[in-house]
């Protein structure tokens, strides 16, 4: 199918005269998770990966990913005709470099302007202007060969109401304003999806497991217009903001009057920012890790927080539902499948009060399954035996809440090998759990902690050790996060991270244990304001995993106390038999 439809790209390519395609993941507003309307690399390649890029060329097909995806891809794109380029491993080339070599001097390349963004295109010139490249984006190829491609969806948006905002839309439009005057910006572009949602109280289900509508919103010093199918918003009431509908951005801004307007060029779509009148941009003012909604929304109030705890309690009690019954089906005949364990946890999910969904696909993998880190099941998976591990990440969108836990159970038996690198991926995730830090110390400055007792191994992996976590909202959430790319964003109180260091050997099996972690302020000293982190999740760690051995004694101490308060926190919330079950479960380790 991807080769019929790549012979069916090239024949527009070449009635159009362009020597090269581009083919992003997002959507306009650079999301992680999109509609189906907007899955276009997805549907041409066949690679279902939440990240990646396709890049056509009248001879030549490839696909850039990074290391969460490349067994997946790999497998995906089989007989494809679409090559894998593994992102950042030695000897791979960026697209662009790519591009530089392939298309001709004076060539001309194509894109879909509302999904690349506009950093993205600025990379981009600067990497082909010696090839006097001229570029296309007004016009979605796309859009002309897929004959049955969904519609952008219209469900309806609603408020989120006061008792889990904490503060009114007018209070949030009054702080972005006061922003906007300390950096001297008199209009301000909103673009990503999870901000305008939080900027305006509102929620949606245009994208399965985010709770947003699609939609944009400018804010000025005088006037806030929000962009959106105004057929969504029909039974919310926006007194502030006046409304147009979705399409209209382009138009609008291309009339506007202003001195200087912001966007964030991480979210902000080439169509989108090649409207703005080049005399209006604030070129320099702030730097995309200094967007001020995002800064705003990811330093949770303290009504938040509350809401938080609340939400991770039931969260605690599904997972110990979960991994109860997961104790109790293993061996059975039939053997139950992956796919059963997701179906199970959003069951138990709906009992709870303020579910609205899961806040992504639960990854359900077994045995070397789950080497992939970011692994789909699909509609049955694998048989679990009862032998080696499951690995579990999933989570929750509540109205008091996101959620994202992992936990990697043993099913039965499992190796010395398999024992110890349990073991050293829980010790780093204590050594990231117990960190104290100066204040403006950035989660790049902290990833080493969870790294270390991997690397110390020759052990490491691919991906973040933590991102931001969003408020009913988005379970990955910027600027900040903890990875070994550079971020300068500092860690703050109020800010939500995750904790989730993890080992994958590629046809035997992946480790990850995720906890959500608060900033919080530990003590002020002569020497400065020193911050800390509190765990929010509150799961068993498997114990039966353990080499208890390789433990120290402060790793023990760590392990029992989160233990004991995960006991003592749940059990009121719990049957008889599952309190029985997690008194076993969390017992002091030795």
């Amino acid at each position: 199918m991807a080769q019929e439809k790549l012979v069916a790209l090239r024949k527009l390519m070449a009635q159009r005269s362009l020597d090269g395609y581009i083919v992003p993941s997002g959507d306009a507003h650079a999301s992680e998770y999109v509609s189906a309307y907007w899955r276009a690399r997805e549907w041409v390649s066949g690679f279902t990966g939440s990240a990646g890029i396709l890049v056509i060329t009248p001879k030549e097909a490839g696909l850039w990913t990074d290391g969460r995806y490349f067994i997946q891809a790999k497998r995906e794109l089989k007989d494809s005709g679409i090559k894998l380029f593994k992102m950042e491993e030695p000897d791979v080339p960026k697209y662009q470099a790519f591009l530089a070599e392939k298309l001709p001097m004076g060539g001309k390349l194509g894109f879909d302007g509302r999904v690349l963004t506009a950093t993205s295109f600025s990379r981009l010139k600067e990497d082909l202007k010696e090839k006097k490249i001229t570029f296309a984006y007004t016009e979605d190829l796309i859009d002309l060969i897929w004959k049955d491609r969904p519609p952008m969806p219209k469900e309806k948006a609603f408020e989120h109401a006061p008792q889990f905002t904490g503060k009114t839309s007018s209070e949030k439009l009054t702080n972005v304003r006061a922003k906007m005057k300390e950096k001297k910006i008199t209009s301000y572009l909103v673009t990503a999806l999870d901000s305008v949602a939080w900027l305006l109280n509102i929620r949606g289900s245009d994208i399965y497991e985010l709770p947003v509508a699609y939609a944009f919103a400018l804010i000025t010093e005088n006037e806030a217009h929000v962009f959106i199918d105004s057929e969504k918003i029909s039974s919310v009431n926006l007194k502030d903001f006046i409304i147009h509908e979705y399409n209209e951005l382009p138009y609008f801004l291309e009339n506007i009057n202003t001195k200087k307007l912001y966007c964030n060029p991480n979210n902000t779509n080439v169509l989108l920012a090649e409207s703005i009148p080049k005399e209006m941009k604030a070129r320099n003012v702030l730097k995309p890790e200094e967007d001020i909604i995002p800064l705003l929304k990811a330093v949770k109030s303290p009504i938040e927080l509350a809401n938080i705890k609340n939400a991770f309690i039931k969260e605690g009690v599904v997972m110990v539902k979960l991994l109860r019954w997961l104790d109790n089906v293993i061996g059975q005949k039939p053997p139950v499948t992956e796919s059963v364990i997701a179906r199970i946890l959003q069951n138990y999910r709906k009992e709870q009060p303020h579910y609205l969904c899961d806040s992504f696909t639960t990854i359900s993998a077994y045995g070397e399954n789950a080497a992939q880190a970011h692994y789909s099941c699909g509609e049955i998976g694998a048989p679990l035996r009862a032998e080696g591990f499951v690995l579990i990440d999933t989570g929750g969108q509540y109205l008091d809440g996101t959620t994202d836990t992992t936990r990697t159970i043993c099913l039965g038996a499992v190796t010395d090998e398999m024992k110890r690198d349990f073991t050293l991926v829980l010790k780093g995730h204590i050594a990231l759990s117990r960190a104290v830090f100066l204040k403006g110390t950035t989660g790049t400055q902290l990833d080493i902690l969870a790294r270390l007792p991997l690397w110390e191994s020759g052990q490491n992996f691919r991906h973040g050790t933590g991102h931001g976590l969003g408020y009913c909202l988005s379970v990955h959430e910027g600027p900040h996060n903890i990875s070994q790319h550079n971020n300068a964003v500092a860690l703050a109180p109020g800010m939500l991270v995750t904790n989730e260091p993890a080992i994958y050997k590629e046809g035997k099996y992946g480790i990850r244990t995720e906890n959500v972690l608060s900033v919080t302020e530990k003590e002020k000293t002569p020497d400065g304001i020193f911050l800390s982190f509190e765990t929010l999740t509150l799961c068993p760690i498997d114990q039966r995993a353990i080499a208890s051995e390789l433990l120290t004694e402060t790793e023990r101490d760590w392990l029992n106390s989160y233990h004991k308060k995960t006991y003592e926190t749940l059990s009121p919330h719990l049957t008889q038999p599952e309190q029985d079950w997690l008194k076993q479960a969390t017992n002091i380790l030795i």
